[in-house]
């Protein structure tokens, strides 16, 4: 063990510090913004999924132009020096901001250029450098990636219980944004500092193993996930992929639709919890951000043991009993929400917060990895692209919908609609041809599945 984390620590670069702060300031405003919109404007949940939804278009809009920019004007370091000041910026607009439309701005603002950092994050670590090294430094960039994003959600809570009685609930939410104001300044000093100078190069290969070096541990907030591909995927050759006779296989077409359905059904459930939490249950900010620390801790845990079942069983097997669980515990969360008026325990909230996040695990890896047996090799880029705006695309129809639902019927009603999504996109993926084991043509993939889910587990253990 001391091994390997000697060893990841010599793999650490200097400027890794100013991505780990960048994703700690977001981490935090992931939660914290539902939270403001509820707590300080008197928002609704109707108001949360808008401003979802909207934030979502403008990730998936990012991720597929901040790339292609950064190719034409040859920098990379730019993009990332600007993304963390244009969140930096949104935050002390936010700090001030006293309408629910000036949130809506700043936060489709925010989300449109912190992509515009994700967008060349993985070129910076991989131009210039051996292909043999690509996964593993992909891999470790997400690492601490995901270490800032789950110190973000403990930074929340311990500064919203620390503040709050002081200051009142208001004043504290706005008081954090000014602190992560001035650390998303910090991040881009950092950046502007630190970050390399790197000819821009992108060479085109097999896309397997980076597949799972990309798998990342956050939870379905697409918007926010920190270090994808997209700007790789063609719009012009979009209708040649989906219909065309030499495009995508059947089967990869299928899949798709099942993504679909499934982030959809994530975000009818992801998109209000913050909000129920807050408003029917009563909580306290601090306590409404635990719970997502609790959620995020299992993710972690559960990697390595997803990672292991996907070399048994296959990708899948593993998929469908993860949309199963997830199916399971949807519905259970709408039944007890439509028959019981009274607030769970905290132990039951607790463990009901570990299950959703285990089977985030088991979802996320086995589903990136299946993208990629089933695309063929000259359209694996193509398909992640494919893959990554599916998933935007079903927050941006869940968020608005889900609002509306969870505002005219009720939270109930939101968690039911994820089980039957969810059901649905389980029925899709079960009637896929698909082998049910890992075979040799991925052997690649499986190997490194099992290196990243080590490397995830040693540093990252304390999540």
């Amino acid at each position: 063990m001391r091994a390997l984390i000697g060893k990841w620590r010599r793999e650490t670069e200097p400027w890794y510090g100013a991505i780990g702060l960048a994703n700690l300031v977001v981490g935090t405003s992931s939660i914290l913004i539902p939270l403001m919109i509820v707590q300080v404007l008197h928002g609704t949940v109707e108001n949360v999924g808008l401003i979802s939804s909207l934030a979502s278009l403008m990730g998936v809009i990012g991720s597929l132009v901040w790339g292609r920019l950064s190719d034409a004007a040859h920098r990379r370091k730019l993009f990332v020096v600007m993304s963390y000041t244009m969140v930096a910026a949104s935050f002390v607009g936010i700090v001030f901001a006293q309408s629910l439309t000036a949130i809506v701005l700043l936060n489709m603002i925010l989300n449109l250029f912190w992509v515009a950092n994700a967008s060349v994050s993985v070129l910076l670590v991989i131009e210039n450098r051996d292909e043999s090294l690509w996964e593993g430094k992909i891999g470790h960039l997400n690492q601490l990636g995901t270490l800032g994003w789950v110190s973000g959600l403990i930074f929340g809570s311990v500064a919203m219980a620390v503040a709050s009685p002081r200051l009142g609930e208001g004043a504290a939410i706005r008081s954090v944004f000014g602190v992560l104001a001035l650390a998303g300044l910090v991040a881009a000093i950092l950046a502007a500092r630190l970050v390399p100078r790197t000819q821009p190069r992108f060479v085109h290969r097999r896309f397997r193993g980076m597949i799972v070096a990309l798998g990342n541990f956050i939870v379905e907030r697409a918007r926010f996930g920190p270090f994808h591909l997209y700007h790789r995927f063609n719009l012009r050759r979009l209708p040649a992929l989906l219909w065309g006779e030499g495009g995508l296989r059947r089967e990869t077409k299928g899949f798709l639709v099942a993504m679909l359905l499934a982030f959809s059904a994530f975000g009818f459930f992801f998109v209000p919890l913050p909000v129920l939490l807050a408003d029917r249950f009563g909580f306290a900010s601090s306590t409404v951000f635990s719970y997502f620390v609790v959620l995020n801790g299992a993710i972690v845990v559960a990697y390595p043991l997803a990672a292991r079942r996907i070399k048994r069983l296959g990708n899948k097997s593993v998929l469908t009993g993860s949309l199963l669980a997830r199916v399971l515990l949807f519905a259970l969360g709408g039944a007890f929400l439509f028959v019981s008026p009274v607030v769970p325990s905290r132990l039951v909230l607790s463990l009901y917060f570990f299950g959703v996040g285990v089977s985030w695990s088991y979802f996320q890896l086995s589903s990136v990895a299946m993208i990629s047996r089933l695309a063929q090799p000259e359209y694996r880029g193509q398909s992640l692209g494919l893959y990554n705006a599916v998933a935007g695309l079903g927050t941006i129809i869940a968020g608005v919908t889900s609002g509306l639902m969870a505002q005219r019927i009720g939270y109930a009603a939101t968690f039911f609609t994820s089980a039957v999504l969810a059901a649905a996109a389980m029925t899709v993926v079960a009637r896929l041809r698909i082998p049910r084991r890992t075979v040799k043509p991925v052997a690649d993939a499986g190997d490194n599945e099992h290196a990243l889910a080590r490397m995830h587990a040693q540093p990252q253990a304390s999540r």
